[in-house]
């Protein structure tokens, strides 16, 4: 009722001279063209290109109950509730009319530059080989009930965000993973969720074209630590390895800490890596797991860590954790690995310097012959980090073909001649590199003049499945080039380099 929506909020009621208390709220809208039927509240946010106090009449108009915002519109008929941050509000309308599911089921988030989605895949099988029946909130999907739906956002605003938490308790699921982005949390899409966990894997370079800084994205990310998690007797579980994890565990509230070297409240106490994946004993506050994990490189152990301390924080059994970690067979893009026609190769979403780094050092030490890799970089996004890719590519492949990732509304060859500065600046000669503009040319190319024991990297994309080239969506995937490329490559012998 509106009367319940206008305590939540505890802001102040204009606009309408006499209004029905008891009157139905039961949704809640934030684009004016979402306000369909009675019973919806509009919710007038300010955004980067569009006032929502602009659209109020509009909403109105289309049958919204109520408006919730920072300022009276004049001539509106309804009653307006008057608050201090709108952002704040959607997030607590949202859970109040889902009827505040998070609270009735275990939700852990998960958050960091990179290693989301693995982390969430690992706690998505420890769940299930307890006994638990999982949810999934990311950016490959959302998945619970035996459902599978596209993710358009990594997290979603908060209506949408709460009304599938209260799906996913209709559908009965009790432990849900979340990846939690940074722009959810600046954004307050989150804050009326209930944590009974939250894992810190890193912070690298990325998303600045929004934060600005280093220092603001990690001021988004710690919100999760020590306002959300601390708010909800949460336990954190922080990666000491990263300076950034250091730094937070240090402002987070007893966290549970992880490392590969002793000191840490969880970390191996010996562990091996191999192409076919990482055998490892670790220690935990509850106990030994011992695993043996399809999953490839040390950078993954570290995301192995991070969901071994969630799962024991939420108290699953060592033995539902060690099920769980070993029959997690793939992760869909993150150094998914194709071996046929005597080519092995790996697709990895890897669109940062640093996950670019983490994925090409994996390689290096399990590669018996050269390391060849294929990348891009997106358009329209953060051009600091071009270079820098370049850069890293080129140091740690014998051989880099630069190509299209998602060029969106630039140029492609303009993008890739700002990665090829970075290449150049490390001295890296033009025998190493070339330049494939067109993305499945390159992947051809890779394949082409592949040798046996040579590994291939194309990296980038991971599993998306598309392309975006001056506006126009067209479907691309990696993995399905290249094994369209191994199977064209019959036998034929490797060409050039």
């Amino acid at each position: 009722m509106l009367k319940d929506l206008i305590s939540t909020l505890g802001g102040k009621v204009t606009g309408a001279q006499a209004f029905n208390p008891d009157a139905a709220v039961k949704s809640v809208a934030y684009d004016s063209r979402a306000v369909k039927g009675e019973g919806c509240a509009f919710v007038a946010m300010r955004g980067e290109h569009a006032d929502g106090h602009d659209f109020v009449a509009a909403s109105v108009e289309k049958g919204a109950v109520c408006v919730i915002a920072e300022r009276t519109t004049p001539g509106v008929c309804v009653p307006q509730i008057i608050v201090g941050d709108a952002r704040a509000a959607l997030s607590r309308a949202s859970d109040l009319l889902s009827g505040s599911p998070s609270m009735k089921m275990t939700v852990v988030g998960v958050t960091g530059t990179n290693g989301k989605t693995t982390t969430t895949y690992l706690l998505e099988s420890i769940f299930r080989e307890a006994g638990w029946t999982p949810g999934v909130i990311g950016t490959v999907n959302y998945r619970y009930g035996g459902r599978v739906f596209d993710a358009p956002h990594t997290t979603p605003e908060a209506p949408e965000l709460h009304g599938m938490l209260r799906e996913m308790l209709d559908a009965g699921v009790t432990h849900c993973a979340m990846e939690v982005s940074s722009h959810a949390l600046a954004q307050r899409r989150v804050d009326d969720c209930s944590f009974r966990a939250g894992v810190f894997t890193n912070l690298t370079h990325e998303h600045l074209d929004y934060h600005k800084t280093m220092e603001d994205y990690y001021v988004a990310k710690a919100v999760l630590f020590t306002r959300l998690l601390s708010g909800s007797g949460g336990v954190s579980v922080i990666n000491a390895d990263d300076p950034w994890g250091k730094r937070l565990a240090a402002e987070a509230p007893g966290p549970l800490t992880t490392s590969l070297s002793k000191g840490a409240d969880i970390y191996p106490s010996r562990y091996s890596l191999s192409a076919d994946g990482i055998d490892a004993a670790v220690e935990t506050p509850a106990g030994v797991v011992e695993i043996a994990s399809r999953l490839v490189g040390e950078y993954n152990l570290q995301n192995i860590l991070g969901a071994i301390g969630a799962a024991v924080a939420v108290s699953a059994p060592l033995e539902a954790i060690k099920r769980g970690i070993d029959r997690l067979v793939r992760v869909p893009g993150r150094l998914e690995k194709l071996q046929a026609g005597g080519v092995t190769a790996y697709v990895d979403y890897a669109h940062t310097p640093d996950a670019l780094l983490r994925a090409l050092e994996a390689l290096r030490r399990v590669s018996p012959g050269r390391v060849i890799t294929v990348f891009g970089c997106g358009g329209n996004r953060d051009r600091a980090k071009r270079p820098r890719m370049g850069e890293v590519s080129a140091r740690l492949s014998d051989v880099t073909i630069v190509t299209s990732d998602n060029p969106r509304d630039e140029e492609p060859l303009g993008i890739i001649a700002e990665v090829v500065s970075g290449i150049s600046g490390a001295g890296i000669g033009a025998e190493r590199y070339m330049v494939v503009p067109e993305r499945g040319a390159a992947i051809r190319r890779a394949v082409e003049i592949a040798r046996p024991g040579d590994t291939i990297l194309v990296a980038g994309k991971g599993h998306e499945n598309y392309q975006i080239i001056k506006g126009v969506k067209t479907p691309f995937d990696d993995m399905e080039e290249l094994k369209c490329a191994v199977a064209g490559a019959g036998q034929r012998a490797p060409q050039g380099l």
